[in-house]
């Protein structure tokens, strides 16, 4: 959207989605600022509120926040150990990461870092470590790895940041 469209736009999104037992509540609408304020409220069956979040962002922005948002809400779910969307399913149901969740070990960082740096692939890593994608993303990004929303693999010549 260009600033003059921007600008100009009297539309407001309203968008209400109902994810299993969750209602949620999105709403956006431009600024005089030029940005876009954003609000999204969870709640229960009976209305209470779950969660909220509100800001304002940048148009241009859209794009980046949308990877960060994502890598670090899979992060989070992934390092709580609460099953994602969609992922309902018992723990001893065939698929299921065996350390999903489980606190990182030492030895479980050293080994991720190494595995890294010799180019092991998100999901070699994780089907190693026992780890979901999420899970393995998120901890190269807590240990300084991998910068949040950043580029997988690092270049050759790039030195272990922890070393």
């Amino acid at each position: 959207m260009t600033d003059t469209a921007l600008r100009d736009s009297p539309i407001t999104l309203d968008r209400r989605l109902l994810l299993g037992e969750t209602d949620y509540q999105v709403t956006v609408f431009p600024t005089e600022d030029q940005r876009l304020d954003l609000c999204i409220v969870s709640s229960d069956r009976d209305g209470r509120v779950i969660s909220e979040i509100s800001g304002s962002l940048a148009p241009g922005d859209l794009a980046g926040l949308t990877e960060v948002l994502a890598s670090t809400l899979a992060g989070l779910i992934a390092m709580t150990g609460i099953p994602g969307p969609g992922s309902a399913r018992a723990p001893a149901q065939r698929g299921r990461a065996p350390n999903r969740g489980a606190r990182w070990e030492l030895a479980d960082d050293e080994r991720l870092r190494e595995r890294y740096h010799e180019g092991a692939g998100q999901a070699e890593l994780a089907a190693e470590l026992g780890r979901t994608t999420g899970g393995v993303r998120a901890r190269l990004e807590h240990l300084g790895e991998i910068p949040p929303g950043g580029r997988w693999r690092p270049s050759r010549t790039d030195p272990p940041e922890h070393a």
